[in-house]
């Protein structure tokens, strides 16, 4: 059989658990490697409004898969994802006709390759932001002690003497037997 250059693009419901998710997408790709094929990529297109609702879902999370493999790899891909009652749509169309199986692989790789270089950039990221939040934190912390202290070693005005009030007190009284 030849190989062919296959994208499967395919719509899960938007409110899947990422576990479920997670669980899909590696039966999806199980078939496919059971099949004698590789997986190129696989990408994320993310969460988007449908057209029109199907199965009652208004939003859908969009993958492709892109693959080589042989027309049985194909049907049995699709034939899963029929079974499936959480892939709402589904599309394969082939994109070469030739393949050839080591430049295929040199490409899985270097996907590979890209996206891990991804998520060591996104873990970076995200350490990056962790490190300035407590910088943060600790700047404020500083911030507050500071005014504690200061406010600590300031001196509380003197209260006013009541014999200063009286007078005060009596200059009132006086108006009001006046008027």
């Amino acid at each position: 059989m030849r190989n062919r250059r296959y994208e499967t693009v395919f719509i899960l419901p938007a409110d899947l658990g990422e576990g479920r998710q997670q669980e899909l997408l590696d039966r999806l790709d199980g078939v496919v490697d059971k099949g004698g094929g590789i997986r190129i990529k696989r990408e994320d297109w993310g969460v988007r409004k449908l057209a029109y609702p199907v199965k009652k879902q208004p939003k859908g999370h969009y993958y492709l898969l892109d693959f080589v493999g042989n027309a049985q790899i194909v049907s049995e891909l699709e034939r899963q994802m029929r079974m499936l009652e959480n892939v709402l749509r589904f599309l394969t169309v082939k994109t070469e006709d030739r393949v050839d199986l080591e430049a295929a692989k040199k490409e899985q790789a270097e996907e590979r390759d890209k996206a891990a270089a991804k998520e060591a950039a996104a873990r970076e990221a995200a350490a990056k932001e962790a490190a300035a939040r407590e910088a943060a934190e600790q700047k404020k912390a500083a911030e507050e002690a500071a005014e504690e202290e200061a406010a600590a070693s300031t001196p509380e005005p003197e209260a006013v003497p009541e014999e200063d009030a009286a007078p005060e007190e009596a200059v009132q009284e006086e108006q009001k037997t006046e008027g």
